[in-house]
């Protein structure tokens, strides 16, 4: 159970601990491109995981952002398996 005011865990973090739990080495996130202007852009990040052969992409207004989404798509392949 979470304790009040604690911050709930992002999708980045839950990932590395659930990979950590069934002993598999962490996701790696690569840059896959950008798009937009300098002022707008928007990133495109890949979640490896090479032990399982998943790839996920996401993509947002930031870095973390993009790299949140690939992670969140990643743990929903993980629990499928």
């Amino acid at each position: 159970s979470i304790a009040p005011g604690q911050p709930i865990k992002d999708a980045k973090t839950r990932l590395q601990e659930l990979l950590q739990g069934r002993r598999l080495p962490l996701p790696k996130y690569v840059l896959a491109g950008t798009a937009g202007e300098a002022h707008a852009q928007q990133f495109k990040m890949c979640c490896e995981i090479e032990s399982l052969k998943i790839r996920t992409e996401g993509s947002g207004g930031s870095r973390r952002a993009a790299e949140q989404m690939a992670a969140e798509r990643a743990l929903e392949r993980l629990q499928q398996t």
